[in-house]
């Protein structure tokens, strides 16, 4: 695997991540029905945001550092 197809990879894991940020809220809304998780899901909404947040942010930062080395 060459180091643009890394960075395709990465970008287009990014891509996806950030189509899930846009939409967590619609995706857990079903999560959010469940009464056992009453009091819970802004928690886990956090959590997941902030996973994901960190997620695009690594992916970001090795994508900038293969096209650095690449130069």
């Amino acid at each position: 695997m060459t180091t643009q197809d890394v960075i395709q990879k990465l970008e287009t894991s990014n891509q996806g991540i950030q189509v899930i940020l846009d939409h967590l809220d619609e995706q857990l809304a079903d999560i959010r029905q469940d009464p056992r998780l009453n009091g819970l899901m802004d928690d886990l909404e956090n959590l997941f945001y902030v996973y994901l947040k960190t997620w695009l942010k690594n992916n970001t930062e090795i994508i900038a550092m293969l096209k650095e080395e690449k130069i």
